[in-house]
């Protein structure tokens, strides 16, 4: 099992209404498990500087790495600096440096009041610089907080990763089967018992246009150097069941 753990705290009543969709987590989720960090909560939270403060200093204390998305942009309802100056209760202010790149950016007379807002952050916090836009993020203690926009979060998840401790990247392999869960559900439980170090999951899944369905098993551990013995007994269990089978 990784000993680096990461926790995602994603932020917006816009997700939580629906009205936009997180691709966020899933991407930083990707990134993680590559890097050997394992992923053990995301969590989506309201614009709310009390929910903000109690959620960041929950996962502060639980994990190795927190990120959190979304909320630290020009307008009212953007919440999470303030609310994580709070959360370690040091003074929320204006960043000199992350005034400096702001108010170089825009051209004169465009850096306004709204725009200076993005340079409030908690005080002496560590910038996670932004190659689009240049309005920053920032790091306090084990708490990298990152814009909601997918693109611009992504290339700055992509700078902080090269600076993390990274562990022995989770080996996953998916075996696609034509048989149903109920037909496999026992076997599968049994190859399960007698491999404690990898967790097996099946997936149904089902194709109304080509009308075909099915199952994904998905193999993953933190701890083997190989998955090739499991894999093998999965599919030889398939086979003997009269299944198909193929590694996606």
């Amino acid at each position: 099992m990784s000993k680096l753990t990461a926790g995602i705290i994603i932020i917006g009543d816009e997700i939580l209404s629906g009205r936009t969709q997180d691709i966020n987590s899933n991407f930083i989720a990707q990134e993680l498990i590559k890097a050997g960090i394992k992923l053990n909560e995301i969590r989506v939270i309201q614009d709310n500087i009390d929910i903000i403060k109690n959620t960041v200093l929950e996962f502060h204390k639980a994990y190795t790495y927190v990120f959190t998305t979304g909320g630290i942009g020009p307008t009212h309802d953007d919440l999470t600096s303030e609310s994580i100056a709070k959360a370690f209760n040091v003074k929320y202010c204006i960043h000199p440096e992350a005034f400096r790149v702001l108010k170089e950016y825009y051209p004169k007379g465009e850096f306004n009041k709204s725009r200076q807002k993005m340079a409030m952050l908690p005080e002496k916090a560590e910038l996670i610089y932004n190659p689009l836009t240049v309005a920053p993020g920032f790091k306090i203690k084990n708490v990298h907080v990152l814009p909601g926009v997918p693109d611009i979060m992504k290339k700055m998840f992509k700078s902080i990763l090269m600076k993390l401790q990274k562990g022995k990247p989770k080996k996953i392999c998916t075996i696609e089967t034509n048989l149903y869960e109920s037909t496999i559900a026992s076997p599968l439980s049994k190859i399960q018992n007698n491999y404690v170090d990898c967790f097996i999951g099946s997936y149904p899944y089902f194709d109304y246009i080509k009308k075909t369905s099915g199952v994904n098993i998905v193999v993953s551990s933190w701890e083997r150097e190989s998955l090739k013995e499991i894999i093998n007994e999965i599919i030889n269990m398939i086979s003997l069941l009269g299944g198909k089978s193929s590694i996606v």
